[in-house]
Parts: structure tokens; C-alpha cells; sequence
């Protein structure tokens, strides 16, 4: 029970990873506060008590829902974690994105980040603690032409991971970022022909990230193992994202 009555703030709590990290933390004994956009589909994890269990709506891309949700978050005082898991990735040709495309993906997965780190990282802060997980993506090196802007929005998100670790270091608030592994669900639109099998052969250990592999990357960044490990990427997809030519060779002989 490594988060014992820690409150845990999880956003994009209805989607793929949402939903795993949620079922995760909450066996682990945490108090859950889950936000989505789509209150439908929000639904506590199986065996949780209704008192660790808070469900809040919210779309990310709305200012006013924003607020709303850091003045909920707070309620009661600061959360123990944050996982910035939210995110939207729609297939879009890069030379077909129009601004308000643009604008929407990255107001979903890097400015509603910043303002939650912003706003619930001070609050972390002035209670002397805190672990933040920002959920990234291979894409923040790897060049997809259907996915550009989502890519641009994993980028800035691992910056801002990285601004956020040096300015609440000091106040005993760990800010880190964790890839997943790609997961059947996890695009906001139907996949293209062959996307998924892709993916997976890109990955060096050739197979699908496994239900529970992420949240353990996850939990692990947030536990007190990890107590001095701050600012960094803990990649946990297979290797994806590693720069290499096809058919090289790295043998000598």
C-alpha cells in the first residue's frame, strides 16, 4: 500500500492509461480525484470505497472548466500527485492542420498541464511535497507526418517537465515525465490501416506494451523509491523512440 490515504489527482481518467492508473493507485490504497471531459465515461475503479473517490468533468481546452477543476482539485488541500495524463491525438497530415487544430491539441496536452502544475505544483509546494507525472510520448522524438502538432505539444510538455523540476525542486516537488508504450484506444480517432502493427515493430522488444506496465513506471515515479529522481523521462515503450538506420549493423565483425 505504497499510497496509503495520498490523494491523487489523474486527468484523462476515462481514457486507456487513465483508467489503468487509476485502477493502480487506487489499489495501492491512494484517494482518487478523476477528471474527464466526458462525465459518461468516468467510473470509479473496481473495490473503491466512494469516500477515496472523486469525480469531476471537465474539458482541458476551456479556461472557466480549468479553474473549476484546480478550485476542486484543492478542496481539502493539496494533492500528494499529479498525473498530467490527459491528451488528444487525431491523425492530420501535417500540411492539412489548420490553426484551430493546432491551437486545440496544444491546449489539451501542454497548456492545461501548465496551469495545473502551475497552480496545484504551488500548492505542493508551500506543503513541502509532492510528485508530479507528466504522461509524454516517443513522439517528442520521433517525426510522424500524421501527427506533427501532437508531437510539438510532447516536446513542450517535457520542457515545461524539466522548468517546472528545477523551480519546485527546492520545495520537495518532484516533476517528472513517463512515455507509454502505444495501446489499442489511446488516438481520440480511428487509427490509420496498419498503424498499430507499426508501431510494434518499431519497438525492440517487438510486442504491445502489457495491461499494467505503464502504471508501474508510473507508480514507481511516484513512490518513495524514487524519492531523488526528478526532471527526467522514464521511457516505458519498448524502445520506440531510439534513433537508429534500419538494417545497420552495430557488430564490428
Amino acid at each position: 500500500m505504497r499510497f496509503q490515504d495520498r490523494k491523487v489527482v489523474i486527468t484523462g481518467a476515462a481514457g486507456v492509461y487513465g483508467r489503468e492508473l487509476a485502477a493502480a493507485f487506487g489499489a495501492e490504497g491512494a484517494t482518487l480525484f478523476l477528471t474527464d471531459r466526458d462525465p459518461s465515461a468516468l467510473c470509479a475503479p473496481a473495490g473503491l470505497p466512494p469516500h477515496r473517490l472523486t469525480l469531476h468533468a471537465a474539458d482541458l481546452a476551456e479556461d472557466a472548466a480549468l479553474d473549476a477543476l484546480v478550485a476542486a482539485a484543492l478542496s481539502g488541500g493539496a494533492p500528494d500527485i499529479l498525473i498530467n495524463n490527459a491528451g488528444i491525438y487525431p491523425f492530420i497530415p501535417l500540411m492539412e492542420v489548420t490553426p484551430a487544430e493546432y491551437d486545440r491539441i496544444q491546449s489539451i496536452n501542454a497548456r492545461a498541464p501548465f496551469r495545473l502544475m502551475q497552480v496545484i505544483g504551488a500548492a505542493m509546494a508551500q506543503a513541502g511535497r509532492g510528485a508530479i507525472v507528466n504522461v509524454s510520448s516517443t513522439a517528442a522524438e520521433v517525426i510522424r507526418g500524421n501527427g506533427v502538432p501532437y508531437g510539438a505539444s510532447k516536446c513542450s510538455l517535457e520542457y515545461l517537465s524539466r522548468a517546472f523540476a528545477l523551480e519546485l525542486g527546492p520545495s520537495g516537488v518532484r516533476v517528472n515525465c513517463a512515455r507509454p508504450g502505444f495501446a489499442e484506444g489511446s488516438a481520440e480517432v480511428a487509427m490509420p490501416a496498419g498503424y498499430a502493427e507499426a508501431i510494434t515493430a518499431r519497438g525492440l522488444l517487438r510486442r504491445a506494451i502489457r495491461p499494467g506496465e505503464f502504471a508501474e513506471a508510473v507508480l514507481f515515479l511516484c513512490s518513495d523509491a524514487a524519492g531523488f529522481i526528478t526532471g527526467t523521462v522514464l521511457d516505458s515503450a519498448g524502445g520506440g523512440a531510439i534513433n537508429r538506420r534500419e538494417g545497420a549493423s552495430t557488430r564490428m565483425r
